[in-house]
């Protein structure tokens, strides 16, 4: 059976405070607390674990956080291989609203700062751990220190093992990322596409089928760019699509991206179908933007999968 094995170099903590009343200068109430292991490749595994697929958790942990760390990944059996390096790992910021109207805010702190050493042993361990039909996915910034080369060297590697790559990157490590051939999937929202010169210089309104085709061009399997709560585009056999599902009634989209690549392996490793792909992977981050998690993610995602909808790219 294929395994994805997902990739995160900047790990930390997320921490959840449900309140109500927010009033900057002002007082207002804290109803609940929760903190949870995170990181876009950790916080992708555990969509897909729970969306049952067989998944392992690759990534690096800040040397003080590794017991904490690893053992809350143990008591989530979300099977993991973590590797320690220098530092602390970051605490990220979630602020929730206790009375259900808006949707939830994220904060994002620093990651680490390493060197190519540093991720030598993480890289080393996955590679080694790779089988033919593999689904790799490479997540979230990188550490500062790291050249932007660091996704597109790693996905050159796993491609020579044999693994499929997708690759959710910003800034200059998703147009580093360009120069991969043959990979599955890039996975930019259409602000972090900006980051490829000839997207940014080109039109506003022919930003996203310039990247589909820029994608297209790069090898890509499914050339896309994820649209947030609007759903996404993408290139299937020369027809630029708009693809969607909707949502009644939004509860959180942090991690929606995560939950998106996710369900795209999902799809990946159901279907030889590159749009039943896109249905997979839309109708999971939609059942994950409703507030499911857990047990409760594949049966909302299965139903959402009859709620996908295609149509022209305007």
């Amino acid at each position: 059976m294929s395994v994805l094995r997902t990739v995160t170099l900047n790990t930390g903590y997320d921490d959840y405070y449900t309140v109500s009343g927010l009033d900057w200068g002002g007082v207002g109430s804290m109803h609940a607390y929760r903190s949870v292991c995170s990181g876009k490749g950790i916080s992708c595994a555990r969509a897909a674990r729970a969306l049952g697929l067989d998944t392992v958790a690759y990534g690096l942990i800040g040397r003080g956080d590794e017991p904490d760390f690893t053992a809350r990944l143990d008591a989530e059996g979300l099977a993991h291989a973590m590797l320690p390096v220098p530092g602390r790992a970051r605490h990220n910021l979630t602020l929730i609203d206790g009375e259900g109207e808006r949707v939830a805010a994220h904060f994002v702190a620093a990651g680490y700062t390493l060197d190519e050493e540093d991720i030598a042993p993480l890289a080393e361990r996955l590679l080694g751990d790779i089988v033919p039909g593999d689904l790799v996915t490479l997540n979230g910034s990188l550490p500062g220190g790291l050249p932007a080369s660091t996704w597109a060297d790693l996905a050159l590697a796993a491609r020579a093992r044999g693994a499929e790559v997708i690759i959710d990157a910003q800034k200059l490590a998703l147009t580093a990322a360009l120069g991969v051939g043959g990979l599955l999937a890039f996975k930019p929202n259409e602000t972090e596409v900006l980051a490829i010169p000839a997207v940014a210089d080109a039109p506003e309104a022919e930003r996203l089928r310039v990247a589909l085709r820029l994608f297209e061009r790069a090898g890509a399997t499914l050339p896309l760019v994820s649209l947030g709560a609007d759903g996404v585009a993408v290139l299937i056999d020369d027809e630029a699509l708009h693809g969607s599902c909707p949502v009644e009634r939004p509860i959180q989209s942090v991690m929606a991206g995560d939950t998106f690549v996710a369900g795209l392996a999902w799809g990946r490793l159901a279907s030889a179908d590159r749009r039943d792909w896109v249905r997979h992977a839309l109708a999971a981050a939609a059942a994950h933007v409703a507030g499911n998690e857990g047990a409760d993610l594949l049966p909302a995602a299965r139903d959402n999968l009859a709620r996908v909808r295609f149509e022209p790219l305007p």
